[in-house]
Protein backbone atom coordinates (compact mmCIF):
# COMPACT_ATOMS: atom_id res chain seq x y z
CA UNK A 1 0.00 0.00 0.00
CA UNK A 2 1.38 3.00 -1.15
CA UNK A 3 0.36 6.91 -0.03
CA UNK A 4 -1.24 6.83 -3.71
CA UNK A 5 -2.45 3.47 -4.13
CA UNK A 6 -3.60 2.69 -7.43
CA UNK A 7 -5.30 -0.59 -6.20
CA UNK A 8 -8.29 1.80 -5.59
CA UNK A 9 -10.64 -0.85 -4.22
CA UNK A 10 -8.01 -2.30 -1.90
CA UNK A 11 -9.70 -0.24 1.25
CA UNK A 12 -12.60 -2.39 0.30
CA UNK A 13 -11.54 -5.67 -0.17
CA UNK A 14 -9.14 -5.54 3.22
CA UNK A 15 -12.96 -4.58 4.63
CA UNK A 16 -14.50 -7.39 2.99
CA UNK A 17 -11.71 -9.82 3.86
CA UNK A 18 -11.97 -9.07 7.37
CA UNK A 19 -15.29 -8.15 8.71
CA UNK A 20 -17.02 -10.90 6.26
CA UNK A 21 -14.45 -13.83 5.66
CA UNK A 22 -12.66 -13.58 9.11
CA UNK A 23 -15.31 -14.37 11.34
CA UNK A 24 -17.20 -16.99 9.17
CA UNK A 25 -12.74 -18.94 9.24
CA UNK A 26 -12.76 -18.27 12.79
CA UNK A 27 -15.96 -20.01 13.08
CA UNK A 28 -15.10 -22.88 10.97
CA UNK A 29 -11.71 -23.33 13.08
CA UNK A 30 -13.21 -23.27 16.28
CA UNK A 31 -16.04 -25.99 15.21
CA UNK A 32 -13.68 -27.69 13.81
CA UNK A 33 -11.49 -27.33 17.08
CA UNK A 34 -14.63 -28.61 19.04
CA UNK A 35 -15.16 -31.27 16.79
CA UNK A 36 -11.59 -32.89 17.30
CA UNK A 37 -11.82 -31.82 21.35
CA UNK A 38 -14.66 -34.30 21.38
CA UNK A 39 -13.69 -37.24 19.65
CA UNK A 40 -10.13 -37.20 19.90
CA UNK A 41 -9.55 -41.01 18.64
CA UNK A 42 -10.94 -40.46 15.55
CA UNK A 43 -7.57 -38.24 14.24
CA UNK A 44 -4.43 -39.08 14.27
CA UNK A 45 -2.48 -35.88 16.16
CA UNK A 46 -5.75 -34.81 17.96
CA UNK A 47 -3.71 -32.38 20.55
CA UNK A 48 -1.25 -30.73 17.65
CA UNK A 49 -4.48 -30.07 15.63
CA UNK A 50 -6.70 -29.21 18.42
CA UNK A 51 -4.04 -26.34 19.28
CA UNK A 52 -3.42 -25.41 15.82
CA UNK A 53 -7.13 -24.46 15.16
CA UNK A 54 -7.06 -22.48 18.11
CA UNK A 55 -4.04 -20.88 17.27
CA UNK A 56 -5.34 -20.24 14.01
CA UNK A 57 -8.82 -18.55 15.27
CA UNK A 58 -6.31 -16.33 17.64
CA UNK A 59 -5.02 -15.62 14.31
CA UNK A 60 -7.99 -14.52 12.63
CA UNK A 61 -9.32 -12.94 15.44
CA UNK A 62 -6.15 -10.48 15.72
CA UNK A 63 -6.73 -9.91 11.94
CA UNK A 64 -10.29 -8.41 12.97
CA UNK A 65 -9.13 -6.62 15.99
CA UNK A 66 -6.52 -5.01 13.80
CA UNK A 67 -8.30 -4.03 10.93
CA UNK A 68 -11.10 -2.62 13.39
CA UNK A 69 -8.30 -0.44 14.61
CA UNK A 70 -6.58 0.69 11.09
CA UNK A 71 -10.15 2.09 9.63
CA UNK A 72 -10.70 4.55 12.30
CA UNK A 73 -7.76 6.47 10.66
CA UNK A 74 -9.34 6.07 6.83
CA UNK A 75 -11.19 8.74 6.12
CA UNK A 76 -11.68 11.49 3.67
CA UNK A 77 -9.93 14.59 3.85
CA UNK A 78 -13.28 16.39 2.94
CA UNK A 79 -14.27 15.00 6.14
CA UNK A 80 -11.36 15.59 8.31
CA UNK A 81 -11.82 19.50 7.24
CA UNK A 82 -15.22 19.49 7.40
CA UNK A 83 -14.78 18.43 11.13
CA UNK A 84 -12.69 21.11 11.68
CA UNK A 85 -15.29 24.02 10.55
CA UNK A 86 -17.53 22.60 11.59
CA UNK A 87 -16.02 22.58 15.32
CA UNK A 88 -13.82 25.54 15.27
CA UNK A 89 -14.88 29.12 15.10
CA UNK A 90 -11.96 30.24 13.91
CA UNK A 91 -12.73 28.07 10.74
CA UNK A 92 -16.23 29.05 10.20
CA UNK A 93 -16.64 29.13 6.56
CA UNK A 94 -13.40 28.98 5.48
CA UNK A 95 -13.71 25.57 4.00
CA UNK A 96 -10.84 25.21 1.14
CA UNK A 97 -8.62 27.52 2.84
CA UNK A 98 -4.84 27.03 1.82
CA UNK A 99 -3.76 27.95 5.74
CA UNK A 100 -6.54 25.35 6.73
CA UNK A 101 -5.37 22.50 4.20
CA UNK A 102 -1.26 23.35 5.66
CA UNK A 103 -2.78 22.65 9.14
CA UNK A 104 -4.70 19.44 8.60
CA UNK A 105 -2.74 17.95 5.74
CA UNK A 106 -0.13 17.02 8.76
CA UNK A 107 -2.75 15.79 10.89
CA UNK A 108 -4.69 13.98 7.40
CA UNK A 109 -1.47 12.16 6.22
CA UNK A 110 -0.37 10.71 9.65
CA UNK A 111 -3.70 9.03 9.78
CA UNK A 112 -3.20 8.10 6.71
CA UNK A 113 -0.09 6.12 7.49
CA UNK A 114 -1.29 4.96 10.65
CA UNK A 115 -4.16 3.08 8.81
CA UNK A 116 -1.93 1.68 6.34
CA UNK A 117 0.67 0.19 9.11
CA UNK A 118 -2.26 -1.57 10.78
CA UNK A 119 -3.72 -2.58 7.46
CA UNK A 120 -0.92 -4.07 6.84
CA UNK A 121 -0.87 -5.87 10.43
CA UNK A 122 -4.00 -7.10 10.05
CA UNK A 123 -3.20 -8.21 6.00
CA UNK A 124 -0.21 -10.48 7.53
CA UNK A 125 -2.45 -11.80 10.36
CA UNK A 126 -5.75 -12.44 8.01
CA UNK A 127 -2.28 -14.55 5.50
CA UNK A 128 -1.03 -16.31 8.54
CA UNK A 129 -4.76 -17.26 9.68
CA UNK A 130 -5.87 -18.61 6.25
CA UNK A 131 -2.81 -21.17 5.78
CA UNK A 132 -2.88 -22.32 9.26
CA UNK A 133 -6.50 -23.14 8.81
CA UNK A 134 -5.38 -24.83 5.92
CA UNK A 135 -2.56 -26.68 8.02
CA UNK A 136 -5.45 -27.64 10.61
CA UNK A 137 -7.98 -29.01 8.28
CA UNK A 138 -5.35 -31.37 6.23
CA UNK A 139 -4.24 -32.56 10.24
CA UNK A 140 -7.97 -33.47 10.78
CA UNK A 141 -8.22 -35.30 8.18
CA UNK A 142 -5.34 -37.31 8.45
CA UNK A 143 -6.51 -40.49 9.98
CA UNK A 144 -6.59 -42.49 13.11
CA UNK A 145 -4.89 -45.77 12.77
CA UNK A 146 -7.15 -48.48 11.48
CA UNK A 147 -9.96 -46.02 10.47
CA UNK A 148 -12.15 -47.43 7.68
CA UNK A 149 -11.84 -44.29 5.34
CA UNK A 150 -7.54 -44.11 5.55
CA UNK A 151 -7.21 -43.82 1.64
CA UNK A 152 -10.04 -40.88 1.58
CA UNK A 153 -8.22 -38.94 4.19
CA UNK A 154 -5.27 -39.13 3.23
CA UNK A 155 -6.25 -37.65 -0.29
CA UNK A 156 -8.47 -35.35 1.50
CA UNK A 157 -5.44 -34.32 3.85
CA UNK A 158 -2.64 -34.16 0.20
CA UNK A 159 -5.53 -31.86 -1.55
CA UNK A 160 -5.89 -29.46 1.68
CA UNK A 161 -2.24 -29.52 2.32
CA UNK A 162 -1.09 -28.76 -1.58
CA UNK A 163 -4.43 -26.09 -1.76
CA UNK A 164 -2.72 -24.27 1.74
CA UNK A 165 1.18 -24.56 -0.85
CA UNK A 166 -0.50 -22.85 -3.48
CA UNK A 167 -2.36 -20.44 -0.94
CA UNK A 168 1.27 -19.95 0.53
CA UNK A 169 3.14 -19.07 -2.54
CA UNK A 170 0.07 -16.78 -3.51
CA UNK A 171 1.23 -14.39 -0.35
CA UNK A 172 4.45 -14.83 -1.04
CA UNK A 173 3.68 -13.75 -4.80
CA UNK A 174 1.58 -10.63 -3.40
CA UNK A 175 4.12 -9.53 -0.53
CA UNK A 176 6.69 -9.45 -3.26
CA UNK A 177 4.26 -7.46 -5.64
CA UNK A 178 3.41 -5.04 -3.02
CA UNK A 179 7.21 -4.45 -1.76
CA UNK A 180 8.34 -3.79 -5.48
CA UNK A 181 6.12 -0.75 -5.87
CA UNK A 182 7.36 2.15 -5.46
Amino acid sequence: MTGDDERLGYDTAIKEAHFIAAPLLTAAALSLAGVVAGADDHFLWPGPTLLLLVITAMTLLGSIQLSYYARQFLFPYQELEQSWVDEWDLWHGRKGDPALRKELLPIYMSARHRYRRFARYAVHSYNAGTLLLGLGIAASLAPSPGGKQAAWRWTAAGLVAFCTLVEALWVRHMYKESSERP
